[in-house]
């Protein structure tokens, strides 16, 4: 169990460590390093067994899982993002269908032909297509999924026809500098209205995070770096503007500590972000009704 004597949010107005709520590190999923479609079983068991159990608060009450039962929350920390796969078959088991927020420089959503050919089904299941399996397993509820600080390259505009059919719109990064008008909301504020208006504040949502949505400026350490992203201060900012967004599980992904600065940008920064998310799970309450 974790308790500090600091960790109030001052923007939040709130302090994760000091609530509701039992703030508890799980520890590490065992995987094996010599077979990936095992591996990926691996991670979804092991997923599973924490979901599954009973939470410290609440336990008794019923909840907005398929099955009626209040269920903890979990954040799970990942280097490569095809991570997301196992967890959210791990969530279908208990939630059916959910909604996604994937805050990404890039879609994920490739078909395996576009993405690393796929000589192999194992081959065709990796960190640039996971979303595209998860769309086939019917995973991902209905167009009420988003993604957000999106500026990738494309293979074609058809890209964005099939991100469409895995049931994502988009947010650009560069949406960000977008002036307000009329018709139309610019800046974080923009951006935090429509990720909201797309998954609403009722339905059960996962959020999956890849550490490259922030600018390599502040977050060099990642596999896949994008020039352009947001600052640090911007994604803490657009994040705490979910406050209500019914969170049940999160990933943060694609950290790779062993390329950072001296001065450990990247995981200071993944902290910062984590600590945002968990502000925003205490505050929402128990996942119970």
């Amino acid at each position: 169990m974790l308790r500090f004597s600091g960790g109030y949010n001052v923007p939040m107005d709130a302090n994760p460590f000091h609530d509701w709520a039992k703030v508890i590190d799980c520890g590490d999923i065992p995987v094996t390093s010599y077979d990936n479609a095992f591996a990926i079983q691996q991670m979804e068991e092991g997923h599973h067994a924490l979901l599954s159990r009973p939470p410290y608060t609440n336990a008794d009450r019923p909840g907005v899982s398929k099955k009626g039962k209040t269920l903890p929350r979990l954040i799970t920390l990942g280097g490569d993002h095809t991570i997301t796969l196992p967890m959210l078959r791990s969530m279908n088991r208990e939630y059916g269908p959910i909604s996604v927020i994937h805050f990404d420089s890039h879609l994920d959503t490739w078909r395996p032909k576009v993405f690393g050919g796929a000589p192999t089904l194992q081959a065709s299941i990796n960190h640039g297509t996971y979303f595209y399996h998860a769309s086939r397993e019917g995973l991902l509820a209905n167009d009420s999924n988003i993604h957000a600080g999106i500026r990738t390259t494309l293979s074609g505009l058809s890209d964005y026809d099939n991100d469409g059919y895995c049931g994502f719109t988009r947010i650009e990064a560069r949406e960000i500098d977008y002036a307000s008008n009329d018709s139309f909301v610019g800046g974080m504020q923009g951006i935090i209205g429509r990720i909201r208006e797309r998954v609403g504040t009722e339905r059960p949502v996962y959020l999956s995070i890849d550490i490259d949505t922030i600018d390599p400026a502040f977050a060099p350490a990642t596999g896949t770096p994008e020039t352009g992203g947001w600052t640090t201060r911007e994604l803490r900012t657009i994040l705490r503007g979910l406050e209500g967004v019914n969170l049940v599980a999160a990933d943060l992904v694609e950290v790779a500590p062993i390329f950072d600065t001296n001065a450990e940008l990247t995981t200071m920064a993944a902290a910062d972000v984590l600590y945002e998310v968990m502000s925003i799970m205490v505050k929402r309450g128990p996942l119970s009704v």
